[in-house]
């Protein structure tokens, strides 16, 4: 087993043990919505400030709720609230091995990986609700606030259900392939598009969770579907397209509405992350301990050294921040 694999398969492994007042009045907004109005970062390298906020214990995936960032601890099975200037404000203890976030205007949604679980908080951390996922160990992966309901991928229960905002199962579907398969989800504003680790493709899904169509994305040429932790891990819209990060590959795919990838460009090893900032996408490459940008044309226009293994990123108010599970840390590049 190479080294690329033993790293990834730790992942896994990981995965199942373990702001401004301007943005008051638009509080009601899922973290989408506000992750959408953000402005651009500055294109050029000198006019941006890269900061390091240490003591953030396994960082693992990161939400806004229109004043405060969330970040899920997954080693320590906890949710942090902190600032924009990155101090502190609360941890508050959640289920086994959190592993994503969702805001849906009003409070916050946690995906619980090492457990079939969501859990719901309010903003000031308290918990207000707790909803099984499937029975058993079902290992949710990503949530999205969507058109009123929160989406959720469930990795090993190879689902992606839909809930109310009372936690209420409405709809689920099942997701061809074997554990890991449903990864991560992404909207374009109408259809829900999933990244489908296990069998490399991308799914776009209807408003009953149905699978309406399924495209191959970061398959070598005429090689076989691949399996088992190799595959697309996240993607971004851009308003236009959809970018896709394949980890082994060690790219970023573009593709348009019609599911037909239409550009295919280098990036850092192993992207586990990729962020959309209104006009340029950002990649998190978990072996480079950096992020590297590129315009909507693919082309790298600047590399940023993060903390050890950036596994997450998210635009959020003018900036990028990126949680650096390998050394406890986030980093923060802004204008």
């Amino acid at each position: 087993m190479n080294n690329l694999k033993v790293i990834f398969l730790a992942i896994l492994v990981c995965a199942s043990l373990v702001s401004s007042s301007c943005f008051r009045e638009e509080i009601d907004k899922p973290d989408e919505l506000i992750h959408a109005n953000s402005n651009p970062l500055s294109l050029s390298h000198e006019d941006l400030t890269v900061r390091t906020f240490t003591g953030i214990s396994s960082p693992r995936s990161i939400t806004y709720d229109g004043v405060n960032l969330w970040v899920a601890n997954m080693g320590m099975n906890t949710v942090t609230k902190i600032s924009e200037n990155g101090t502190i404000l609360g941890v508050y203890r959640v289920g086994n091995s959190p592993k994503s976030l969702a805001f849906d205007g009003k409070d916050i949604w946690v995906a619980n990986s090492g457990e079939g679980s969501v859990y719901k908080l309010n903003l000031e951390g308290e918990l207000i609700g707790k909803y099984p996922i499937g029975g058993g160990y079902t290992a949710p992966t990503s949530l999205l606030y969507h058109q009123e309901h929160i989406w959720v991928a469930s990795s090993w229960g190879d689902t992606v259900g839909k809930l109310d905002l009372e936690g209420k199962t409405v709809n689920t579907t099942r997701i061809p392939g074997l554990h890991p398969a449903p990864w991560a989800l992404e909207t374009d504003g109408e259809s829900v598009w999933l990244a489908s680790l296990h069998q490399s493709v991308v799914q776009e899904l209807g408003k009953s969770t149905e699978i309406l169509d399924t495209y191959p994305v970061g398959l070598e040429p005429e090689t076989s579907w691949e399996s088992g932790g190799k595959g697309p891990v996240d993607l971004v819209h851009d308003g236009t397209n959809l970018w896709i990060a394949t980890n082994w590959r060690h790219v970023v795919s573009k593709m348009n509405s019609e599911g037909e990838v239409v550009g295919e460009y280098s990036v850092g090893r192993w992207p586990m992350a990729v962020a959309y900032d209104g006009a340029t996408i950002w990649v998190a490459s978990y072996l480079d301990a950096e992020v590297v940008r590129l315009d909507l044309n693919g082309n790298k226009i600047g590399t940023f050294v993060t903390g050890r293994s950036p596994i997450a990123i998210e635009s959020i108010a003018g900036s990028i921040w990126i949680a650096n599970f390998g050394d406890n840390s986030l980093t923060k590049i802004t204008s």
